[in-house]
C-alpha cells in the first residue's frame, strides 16, 4: 500500500485494515517541529549579526578570554570601559583557565544588558564545545544571545566554528522530555545569533547546517530518553512514516508477517519473546543522481532489552532503553541529510523489537536461520543485537546494492570496557571508509577509534552444530567477535560498524541520551 510517500509491506491486510491505517496515518501529524516545541527549542531562532559589537542592543554577549592575551570583542570593552576588562582579569573577577565563567550587568560602553566572560585558557578543539555550552548555559535569560565564538580559535577554519557554534547553540539548553507531574518551565533565548564583523555567505551557511545537525540529535535523543512502554517498535515504526510527510521520504514498514515471508529468523528470533511485534523500518532519501548506488545506514533498534532467557542483571537494567540508540542515531541521521538536502542518495534501515524473557522466547542452544541463509547457533540470547544487524544488514545489502555501508549499535559492553564512554568503537573492512569515518569523527568532535578485524575472531564462533554461533567460546575480545560476526553477512561491501554503547548514554546524576 502507498499513500504520501509511505508504503507499509503487510500484504496479508484486508482492506479495511488498509483504509484504517491510511486514516491514521493522516491524522499523525507531529513532524520534527514538534520534537523541538517538546524540548523547548522551537520559538529559537538562529541568525547572524555584525557591526559594531559594542552597540549591539542583546540580552548577553558571550565573549572569551584566551590565556594570554584578549580576543578583538575583549579588547573593544576593556577600551571602552577604561581598561576594567584587564584590571578584573588581574584581580581575578574575569579569569582566563578554561571554563571559569563570569556574567557582568549593564557592563560600561557596551549596550548589551549583560556581558558572559568565559575562560579559554589555551583554547582547543577539544575543548571548544565544552566552553561554549558554558557561555550559553550563563546567558540564557537574555532574550537574544550574542555569540563572539569566531574569534575563540584563531587556528582553526571559520566554517568549523561557524558550525560548531550552530550545534552547540542548538543543543546547549536542550532539556530531555520528562513525565514529572510538575517541572520547571525553563526559559530560553528567543535569538541565538554569531557575530561576525562582516556578512559572509559561507559562514551563515555553516552556522545554519551546524543548526541542523543540532535539530537531528535532539531528535536521537528524544527517542532515546523515551520509556520502553512508550518507545516500543510499532510507535518508532509511525515516527518514521511521520518522517515521510515532513521531509519527502519514502518509507517501508515491513511486519512481522511481511519479514516471515523474506525469512528474517534471526531477527525474528529475538522478538519471539515479547508481545510487542517487531518491525523493520526502511526510509529512502533520493538527494542524489537516479541511477547513483546509495550509502547505506543501519541501526539497531532494541526499544527494551532484558537480556532475554540469559537475562540481564536488575542493577541497570532501566538503562536498556537505550539500546535503540543506533536506530535512534541512523533514523536522525538521514532525516537530517533530507533537511539539508544533500547531492546523495541515502538509504537508512532499522530493526526495531525488544527482547523479553518470555514463555515463547528463544532458548540457548536454539538455532536460527538468517536472511543471508547461514544458520545461527544461539549460546546467548543477550548478544541479540547482532542477530538484528545481520538480518537487516543482508537485506539492505541484498535490495539496494549500496556503494557502503555503515551500520551504528549499542553492541557490546565490551567495547565499553576497551574505550570508556567518549569514544566509539570503528571495525571495518574497507580502509577508505574507515579512515574516511575516523576523520569525520574528529571534524565533527565525535571521535571513533579503529579497532581490529581478524580470522582469529571468525574462528572464535565456530559451531558443532549451526554455521556459527552468536558469541565466542571465550570471554576475550568480545567487540571484535560481535563485529567479526556481522562481516559475515556483509560480503564483499566497503562496511563499516561503529560499537556506541558506550558513548549513547550517559548513566547516574546525568543519565540521558547524548544524540551522539
Amino acid at each position: 500500500w502507498i499513500n504520501d510517500g509511505c508504503r507499509i509491506e503487510a500484504p496479508d491486510y484486508e482492506i479495511e485494515d488498509r483504509e484504517r491505517l491510511k486514516n491514521a496515518l493522516r491524522a499523525l501529524d507531529r513532524t520534527l517541529d514538534d520534537l523541538n516545541r517538546k524540548r523547548g527549542t522551537k520559538n529559537m531562532k538562529f541568525s547572524m549579526v555584525s557591526g559594531d559589537v559594542l552597540k549591539l542592543e542583546c540580552g548577553a554577549l558571550v565573549v572569551g578570554i584566551p590565556a594570554g592575551g584578549l580576543t578583538p570583542t575583549a579588547e573593544a570593552l576593556d577600551k571602552a570601559s577604561e581598561g576594567a576588562v584587564s584590571r578584573w582579569i588581574e584581580a581575578g573577577d574575569i579569569h582566563p583557565c578554561v571554563g571559569k565563567v563570569a556574567v557582568f550587568r549593564d557592563f560600561p560602553g557596551c549596550k548589551a544588558e549583560r556581558v558572559v566572560f568565559v575562560g579559554l585558557g589555551k583554547c582547543k578543539a577539544r575543548d571548544f564545545q565544552r566552553v561554549l555550552k558554558l557561555g550559553i548555559d550563563n546567558a540564557y535569560l537574555g532574550k537574544e544571545v550574542v555569540l563572539t565564538t569566531l574569534e575563540w580559535l584563531p587556528d582553526e577554519v571559520p566554517e568549523w566554528i561557524a558550525e560548531q557554534s550552530g550545534f552547540i547553540a542548538c543543543t546547549a539548553l536542550d532539556r530531555p522530555k520528562n513525565y514529572k507531574t510538575f517541572d520547571i518551565n525553563w526559559k530560553k533565548p528567543k535569538n541565538i545569533d554569531l557575530y561576525v564583523p562582516d556578512e559572509n555567505k559561507d559562514i551563515e551557511k555553516a552556522y545554519a547546517e551546524g543548526v541542523s545537525v543540532g535539530v537531528g540529535v535532539q531528535m536521537a535523543k528524544q527517542y532515546g530518553d523515551m520509556p520502553a512502554n512508550l518507545c516500543t517498535p510499532k510507535f518508532m515504526a509511525e515516527e518514521c512514516m511521520k518522517l515521510a510527510g515532513s521531509l519527502g521520504l519514502d518509507v517501508t514498514v515491513f511486519d512481522e508477517k511481511a519479514m516471515e515471508k523474506l525469512g528474517m529468523g534471526c531477527l525474528l528470533g529475538v522478538a519471539k519473546g515479547s508481545h510487542q511485534k517487531p518491525r523493520m523500518v526502511v526510509i529512502e532519501y533520493h538527494g542524489g543522481k537516479k541511477d547513483d548506488a546509495p550509502v547505506a545506514l543501519v541501526g539497531k533498534g532494541l526499544t527494551f532489552d532484558s537480556g532475554g532467557i540469559s537475562l540481564k542483571p536488575a542493577k541497570g537494567m532501566d538503562e536498556m532503553k537505550y539500546d535503540m540508540c543506533g536506530a535512534a542515531a541512523m533514523i536522525a541521521s538521514i532525516a537530517t541529510a533530507a533537511a539539508m538536502k544533500l547531492p546523495v542518495n541515502i538509504v537508512a534501515a532499522v530493526g526495531f523489537t525488544e527482547n523479553m524473557p518470555g514463555s515463547s522466547a528463544t532458548k540457548p542452544g536454539d538455532i536460527l536461520k538468517s536472511y543471508a541463509g547461514k544458520t545461527v547457533e544461539v549460546l546467548n540470547t543477550d548478544a541479540e543485537g547482532r542477530l538484528v544487524l545481520c538480518d537487516v544488514l543482508a537485506y539492505t545489502i541484498d535490495k539496494f546494492k549500496p556503494k557502503c555501508v555503515v551500520d551504528a549499535a549499542t553492541l557490546t559492553g565490551a567495547c565499553v570496557v576497551a574505550l570508556g564512554n567518549d569514544i566509539a568503537g570503528l571495525f571495518s573492512n574497507d580502509e577508505e571508509l574507515a579512515m574516511s569515518l575516523m576523520m569525520a569523527g574528529d571534524t565533527a568532535m565525535d571521535p571513533v577509534w579503529r579497532m581490529p578485524l581478524d580470522i582469529s575472531f571468525t574462528k572464535a564462533l565456530k559451531s558443532n552444530f549451526a554455521d556459527l554461533a552468536n558469541i565466542s567460546d571465550s570471554r576475550g575480545a568480545g567487540a571484535c567477535t560481535a563485529a567479526a560476526f556481522l562481516e559475515k553477512f556483509v560480503g564483499d561491501t566497503p562496511w563499516a560498524h561503529l560499537d556506541i554503547a558506550g558513548v549513547a548514554n550517559k548513566s547516574g546524576k546525568e543519565k540521558g541520551s547524548t544524540g551522539r
